[in-house]
């Protein structure tokens, strides 16, 4: 339990927040579709930032929100990548990263996630275990592309190890420097030398995994949830034995082509969200916690 005083602030803060939240939700028409959504951030006391799949996904995993994952479940699927585009990233499978078009050098920015996949499925489990009947009948309807999600994390898996390429796509790199979370700046580098394994996604990809076991029972999909669970097993080894910086005692950031990027990161801390309670190894978990008190502000 959080002592009161924590609790006071905390209520405190949920007032405001919800006054902002309400200020960012917008409705959204394409092709037909409408859904309501929300913008991703403010900016001068107005919405700014557009609809970002990974903003909105992680929002509605840690508020457990059934309309908002149901909304952001149905724009991630209509908006799911269907063919390779190395101007924007986009590839089979791939979930949006940004709606709005922001381009650079002939680049642009629309499919320039590596993990939106992962998220629109872990979103879809937990809407299905929220509202089993309900649920299940918006799931169907989004049946062929969470197969396609799925099949975009399998196919991204190469030694035990989710490997972004922009080669996926035709393409030699992305618009944004990195294409996960931290897609404006990867310490030390100037440019990544792709193929990249992100440290926090592999833990995400192995949670996604886990859920689509889980909708392949719930949906019948293609798959066997067994073997997809194995893969997932496997994928969470490696996390540990080759995402981990022996001279720090503490995750990775990310490896491309061989080469650690080390840093002490939250990403370490976030990462184990994603991770079964009991299934990683009390040594890591110790390290983990004794290094990250170099985060605390």
């Amino acid at each position: 339990m959080f002592p009161r005083s924590i609790v006071e602030q905390i209520e405190a803060l949920k007032a405001p927040a919800q006054r902002s939240l309400e200020r960012l939700r917008t409705t959204h028409v394409d092709r037909g579709e409408r859904f309501e959504l929300f913008n991703a951030g403010i900016k001068n006391g107005i919405p700014h930032f557009g609809l970002f799949p990974r903003d909105l996904l992680t929002t509605a995993l840690m508020l457990r929100e059934p309309r908002l994952l149901e909304q952001t479940i149905r724009f991630c699927a209509h908006t799911i990548g269907r063919r390779r585009n190395p101007s924007t990233g986009e590839e089979p499978g791939r979930v949006l990263h940004e709606w709005n078009r922001v381009e650079r050098d002939g680049l642009l920015s629309h499919y320039n996630a590596a993990e939106t996949s992962q998220l629109f499925l872990i979103a879809a489990r937990l809407f299905d275990r929220l509202r089993p009947e309900e649920g299940r009948s918006v799931l169907r309807a989004q049946r062929s592309e969470i197969e396609s999600a799925g099949d975009y994390v399998l196919s991204h898996i190469r030694d035990g190890l989710f490997l972004e390429d922009p080669s996926n796509c035709g393409a030699t790199r992305y618009f944004a420097m990195a294409t996960y979370w931290k897609d404006s700046h990867v310490p030390g580098r100037k440019a990544l030398d792709y193929p990249v394994a992100y440290t926090l996604v592999q833990a995400q990809t192995v949670a996604a995994l886990r859920s689509l076991a889980g909708l392949t029972a719930s949906l019948d999909l293609k798959w066997q949830p067994g073997e997809i669970e194995d893969v997932a097993r496997h994928l969470a080894r490696s996390i540990w034995s080759c995402l981990w910086d022996d001279d720090v005692d503490y995750p990775l950031i990310a490896l491309d082509r061989g080469r650690p990027v080390a840093g002490i990161s939250s990403d370490a801390l976030h990462m184990l969200a994603y991770l079964e309670p009991g299934g990683s190894p009390p040594a890591h978990l110790t390290a983990i916690k004794s290094v990250s008190v170099q985060l605390e502000t």
